[in-house]
């Protein structure tokens, strides 16, 4: 596949010529405070690439470092992948957003939502709506988010040989956190894995391959899979845990992939093994509203939508700076220097430390790539960070 984005220097496009210094000493700096073991970054900037760089190192003890062969566990920035194959089998009229989830999955009718008092203890259920495809992309279904699930999920934990599919029946004696449709609050993991089983219900293909034959291959995402092979395994990197400020020490993953889940769970909300440069060529198909060269993934309409926000104006769980598109944070507003992305950027994170978004307005995407348990997902500061390095660089596209 032809490079769809040679390198240039920042100057060439409008940014700053200090931008490459900017992420350089920002990145140095994380490393030394033991935020992460290593960073592989990219950033693109009207089909340019103005910054890339492997940093740190793949295994910390072994000495050995990080470079575009290694591979990263990509925890939730799975979600879009998952949605970008449910926007597909939307596009083709297998599915609808505002489909009951229920209609196809006969275990998830009948929810009753908890009822809580002020302490948050239970004090009983009511009746629920059914919950639609729209509920799960934007996290408002109430299925897989708070407290009450968070026990449920955990008492009832993942055996070994688990599948998307085994586990509906569970999710369906689970209690929803409030009534569909009425707030957001984040489900990490059991909505998009009912997402993922829909796809695998209304395509008649295993999750894992549908998202490799209508994505991953014409993307040419080659080492981008739910199930690494001998080779991929060898090359993902070592994860890691910071203990104190600079110093960090190696995480003993089982052979998962993520959590807890066996490898036969081909999680649809934080299963996915990826790298830089695969991650980078589906960010920037987002950015170019669904097209990559000369292969179209989604309609631009389709993307348009998915980037857009919504959930209605300040419901709960949002507010005036942001909300939710399908399975995508999305900016509404300037918000500071804490906050630097503009208006109209979109994009998500991983608990271990992986970022991505994308600037329409700017035609600028960024994607950060580590593996560390004590990361802090969205709210992770190497992601401020690099947002802050970028932001700050615009030079004539601010």
């Amino acid at each position: 596949m032809k490079e769809l984005y040679p390198c240039a220097s920042p100057a060439v496009v409008g940014l700053s010529a200090g931008l490459t210094e900017a992420i350089e000493q920002m990145t140095k700096t994380d490393l030394e405070d033991g935020l992460v073991s290593c960073a592989a970054i990219q950033v693109i900037c009207k089909d340019k690439t103005v910054y890339k760089g492997n940093h740190g190192f793949a295994d910390a003890d072994g000495k050995v470092p990080l470079e575009d062969r290694h591979l990263f566990r990509m925890a939730s920035m799975t979600k879009p992948v998952t949605a970008v194959c449910v926007m597909k089998q939307i596009e083709d009229g297998k599915l609808s957003l505002e489909d009951p989830v229920e209609k196809y999955l006969p275990a998830l009718q009948n929810m009753e939502v908890a009822e809580t008092d002020a302490d948050g203890n239970l004090t009983g259920t009511h009746p629920a709506a059914p919950i639609t495809v729209k509920d799960l992309l934007t996290h408002s279904s109430g299925l897989g988010s708070g407290p009450w699930f968070g026990k449920f999920c955990r008492d009832a934990g993942f055996a070994e040989g688990s599948t998307l599919g085994s586990k509906i029946d569970d999710w369906g004696h689970s209690l929803l956190e409030f009534d569909p449709g009425t707030r957001f609050s984040y489900s990490g993991l059991v909505g998009f894995d009912v997402l993922a089983h829909l796809v695998e219900l209304t395509s008649g293909m295993a999750y894992a391959d549908f998202a490799k034959e209508k994505l991953f291959l014409p993307l040419g995402m080659t080492d981008t899979c739910f199930l690494p092979n001998e080779d991929q395994w060898s090359r993902i990197v070592q994860m890691h845990e910071t203990v104190e400020k600079g110093v960090i020490r190696p995480v003993d993953m089982h052979g998962h992939v993520f959590g807890s889940c066996p490898v036969t769970y081909h999680s649809g909300g934080a299963g996915l093994v990826s790298c830089l440069n695969d991650y980078t060529r589906f960010a920037h198909m987002l950015l170019c509203d669904g097209i990559s060269g000369d292969v179209r993934i989604l309609q631009d309409s389709t993307v348009q939508q998915m980037r857009t926000m919504q959930l209605r104006p300040l419901v709960p769980g949002t507010d005036a700076t942001y909300s939710w598109g399908l399975s995508m944070r999305v900016i509404l507003a300037d918000n500071g220097s804490q906050h630097p992305l503009r208006t109209g950027a979109y994009g998500w994170s991983g608990a271990y430390g992986t970022h991505f978004w994308c600037d329409p307005v700017r035609q600028l995407c960024a994607v950060y790539c580590s593996n560390m348990t004590t990361a802090g997902g969205s709210g992770a500061l190497t992601a401020r960070h690099l947002e802050k390095a970028v932001m700050d660089n615009l030079g004539d596209l601010a």
